[in-house]
């Protein structure tokens, strides 16, 4: 965890010019025009993110408490979408000091903090969710809550479930879930994964209850896996030696699902998470933008890794973490400091939201 009050030369880098736009996303309806520093959903003829500044600052511990200025919006609101493993939580599942100071003083600042993350509900910790967040977008871009109410959520169609399960077992890939509302639904394999990294989380804590072994599900008679769950996403990984590749199985499944790189790139050489096509973090991020009222100019994406993809290309402004992967940060618009590092607080201080 970082010091409360670090004293830290940060190096956060721009990137200038812009890109073309890439193929409409289905179900984005207006949100077309690219915005200014290269990706969008921005409305048109909107500019680029007004008040950011162009020269970095360094962190310096704490902003001020209110009473001392925090009232002060020295620009104008912005809605800021916030990943959370390697982005706002390490490693250890621990959101750094200067991550939660950073963000409580942004929102004094009238500024709208959501989580963008690929974990359903039930897998986010309460300590983070109590951090104190707007809204958040689950599984992916899957489901939205914000403002205590459920925005939007879609399922999985059963047949792809069916489909994509059936797969995994006839290639031999023994590690799978499918998550979404009601909790995770893992094989045997990703529970043997869980237990050789001696996590014990599926089994007791505050998550128990919506960890269920896929083996013993129960499915009636005439009826399939795919029916009796309600899921979200899949996410997999294979083993050492797979009989496909990533190509492979996002080729195999495009019929039902999206697939992006994974967060198993340490242990497997095919690794990914299935989405739902046409539903991304990137789609979630611009209806929840109209939903609150903001312009996607004034929308900023934070993330470390390919999976933040869509967000990042959707938002008026895009941040990589110095920690990113799977080469985010070529087409972001900054890369900030690596999550030890104290990213997220020299993020927000360069972008002028502390």
């Amino acid at each position: 965890i970082c010091s409360s009050s670090p004293t830290i030369s940060a190096t956060i880098s721009w990137r200038t010019g812009s890109r073309p736009c890439p193929s409409t996303r289905p179900g984005q309806g207006a949100c077309r025009s690219w915005a200014v520093r290269g990706r969008g959903c921005a409305e048109p003829g909107r500019a680029g993110p007004g008040g950011v500044q162009d020269r970095p600052k360094s962190y310096t511990g704490a902003p001020e408490a209110p009473g001392e200025g925090a009232g002060r919006v020295a620009m104008s609101s912005k809605l800021v979408f916030l990943d959370i493993d390697g982005t706002l939580a390490d490693e250890r599942h621990e959101v750094p000091i200067s991550a939660q100071e950073a963000c409580k003083a942004a929102r004094s600042r009238g500024h709208k903090l959501v989580i963008c993350t690929g974990r359903s509900m039930p897998k986010i910790e309460r300590g983070i969710l109590d951090l104190g967040f707007d809204g958040v977008i689950s599984v992916a871009g899957a489901q939205a809550d914000v403002n205590g109410r459920v925005l939007f959520r879609h399922d999985i169609a059963p047949e792809a479930i069916d489909a994509a399960t059936a797969y995994f077992e006839r290639h031999g890939i023994e590690n799978y879930q499918w998550q979404g509302a009601d909790g995770m639904y893992i094989s045997c394999g990703y529970a043997r994964h869980l237990e050789s990294k001696g996590s014990a989380v599926w089994k007791n804590g505050q998550f128990a209850r919506y960890w269920h072994l896929i083996d013993d599900i129960a499915v009636p008679d005439g009826s399939t896996l795919g029916h009796v769950i309600h899921a979200s996403k899949g996410s997999y990984f294979s083993g050492a030696d797979p009989d496909v590749s990533f190509d492979d199985v996002s080729r195999d499944l495009g019929e039902w699902f999206t697939l992006v790189h994974g967060s198993y790139d340490d242990i497997s050489p095919n690794n990914g998470e299935l989405l739902i096509n046409g539903v991304d973090k990137g789609t979630a991020l611009c209806d929840v933008a109209k939903d609150l009222g903001y312009s996607i100019a004034d929308t900023i994406a934070i993330g470390d890794s390919d999976n933040d993809t869509a967000m990042l290309k959707a938002a008026g402004t895009s941040v990589a973490m110095g920690n990113a992967t799977h080469g985010i940060e070529c087409f972001c618009d900054m890369t900030t400091t690596d999550i030890h590092d104290d990213g997220i607080a020299n993020a927000f201080v360069t972008l002028g939201l502390i």
